[in-house]
């Protein structure tokens, strides 16, 4: 059996207890995609692995790789950042848990890229420090930029069946990629039709990273980018991501981004 002892760093995605002292652990690495490992005894109070290894933590860690398992033994690890806002802001933690959902579910396991990593801890660093109402332009750019990454650009720039420009109104098509004019709707009669905010809103996200441009933006337009989003991945993955299932049902979304704006 070929063990090989392999050094990473990674963003700490989820963890579950196992037996009396352990967690299994997801994490999605530099240099070897997203993996799942075991901290042996890391829940014991001795343990100087335990800080490193929670949720929303960038750690360094070795770990022992076998091609015959599934799940790796880690045999250090040692933080490298702590997002504390994060861990002590919900509205903060539950933007965070979207990043960790959509890492876990929709990244094929072990597949590597170094840019969707580094743009994820980028990301991290946003929703840690940024201002609270710009979170939902900073999720929004982050699904749009990572699902490019992972092979699910979306075409917002011509219509995906006749290569038509600047027409109004624009239908989004799962099937076709991306957006479709009037003309070309029949082709697929399921397409729904953006409202005009959320289209531009869409198109500009891949053009700035600031947030302030989206300042006309509702509650109801991020819902919708959102659903957007999540019937993408569902038809193109076969898998939902729950907590931005969540916003678009208006929990915790609602309650908070109101809160937000209650305080402007």
């Amino acid at each position: 059996m070929k063990e090989l002892i392999k050094k990473t760093e990674v963003i700490i995605l989820q963890g579950m207890d196992y037996r009396e002292t352990s967690r299994i652990i997801t994490a999605f690495s530099e240099g070897f995609g997203r993996i799942k490992l075991i901290a042996k005894g890391v829940r014991n109070p001795k343990s100087r692995m335990a800080a490193a290894l929670q949720s929303f933590v960038n750690a360094e860690i070795v770990f022992y790789k076998k091609e015959t398992s599934e799940i790796y033994l880690v045999k250090e690890a040692e933080m490298v950042e702590f997002f504390w806002d994060i861990h002590n802001n919900l509205l903060r933690f539950n933007y965070a848990a979207v990043i960790a959902d959509f890492l876990s579910n929709l990244v094929a396991t072990e597949q590597v890229s170094k840019i969707l990593y580094r743009y994820s801890l980028f990301t991290l660093h946003r929703i840690n420090q940024g201002k609270k109402e710009d979170l939902p332009f900073i999720l929004t750019q982050f699904l749009m930029k990572s699902a490019s990454i992972i092979g699910f650009r979306v075409e917002l720039e011509k219509c995906t069946a006749c290569g038509r420009k600047g027409f109004s109104p624009h239908y989004f098509s799962n099937p076709k990629g991306g957006i479709l004019c009037e003309k070309c709707r029949k082709s697929d009669l399921h397409a729904v039709e953006m409202s005009k905010s959320v289209y531009h809103f869409m198109k500009k996200g891949w053009e700035h990273e600031e947030a302030g441009y989206y300042q006309k933006m509702r509650t109801e337009d991020f819902r919708e980018v959102f659903l957007l989003f999540s019937n993408w991945f569902n038809y193109h993955t076969h898998r939902t991501l729950k907590t931005l299932d969540n916003y678009i049902k208006g929990k915790p979304f609602d309650i908070y981004y109101r809160t937000i704006e209650s305080k402007e």
